[in-house]
């Protein structure tokens, strides 16, 4: 299967060189575990070393507040979107939910059918290959039941896919964030309805330290590592640390050799 590299240090490692191309990422996590700054890493990295371009749908935030807070990794969003095509086009999803008028080129209403039509457009637009949407909670809040949720899920992932782009989808979960088990997607459905999904997560130690930590639940047709690796958020971004493991509220350093071939669910 053809892969395409994450952009996250370390990443890679735990699951054969890269995210599979062409597939869908659920990217699920509490507040503050670092969703939306490892999506557009993935999209930076995309942009500036393979001069791919990519679309980051903001559907949780003012694209002028993610233009803001990226610039302390040192992503210079404004000048990706200033190339011709643009390397970067942040579609605002955000000002119509709260009732104000949108400064942005690209704007959306929180339903698939307009979030579709609009990224068809930038697609043919710029020839962009990696998708973000953040976030997929926000996206389904308009939906009722999960079995809505996931047809939504599903019908993005084919479409997206079918025109050639690997995308990451974020998301809340529920339970108690700060264990190590214990969370599950806000609507129950998620995971099923994509083709990879990773847990972004932070742990208390016994010793009252606190870690951020990360697990691949699964990447459908690679193997890979299965198991709470530590990351963290850097002044360059997120860097994960393949050899750490986290598990049972310790950390120990061993990779060990456990691995699995993600099936079909």
């Amino acid at each position: 299967m053809d892969s395409i590299e994450s952009g996250i240090p370390g990443l890679d490692d735990l699951f054969n060189g890269g995210f599979p191309k062409g597939k869908m990422i659920l990217l699920s996590g509490p507040p503050g575990a670092g969703k939306t700054v490892f999506a557009m890493q993935f999209l930076i990295a995309g942009a500036i070393e393979n001069s791919e371009p990519g679309i980051f749908v903001a559907f949780d935030d003012l694209p002028s507040h993610i233009r803001r807070d990226m610039k302390s990794f040192g992503w210079d969003i404004e000048e990706l979107e200033a190339f011709d095509p643009p390397l970067i086009t942040i579609i605002d999803g955000f000002s119509d939910r709260v009732g104000l008028a949108s400064k942005e080129r690209k704007t959306i209403r929180a339903n698939v059918d307009s979030l579709l039509i609009t990224i068809l457009d930038v697609l043919k637009e710029t020839g962009a290959t990696r998708v973000v949407i953040d976030s997929l909670t926000t996206l389904s809040s308009v939906v009722k039941t999960p079995e809505q949720v996931r047809k939504e899920i599903l019908t993005l992932s084919a479409i997206l896919g079918e025109q050639g782009c690997t995308s990451i989808v974020t998301a809340e979960v529920r339970g108690t964030p700060s264990a190590v088990g214990g969370i599950q997607s806000l609507y129950g459905v998620e995971e099923y309805s994509t083709q990879g999904a990773i847990v972004l997560n932070y742990v208390e130690l016994p010793s009252g330290e606190f870690k951020r930590v990360l697990l691949i639940q699964k990447m459908r047709g690679v193997r890979h590592v299965f198991g709470w690796r530590e990351f963290e958020i850097t002044e360059n971004g997120i860097v994960v640390y393949p050899d750490r493991m986290v598990g049972r509220g310790h950390l120990f350093t061993s990779l060990g050799s456990s691995s699995l071939l993600t099936g079909s669910s």
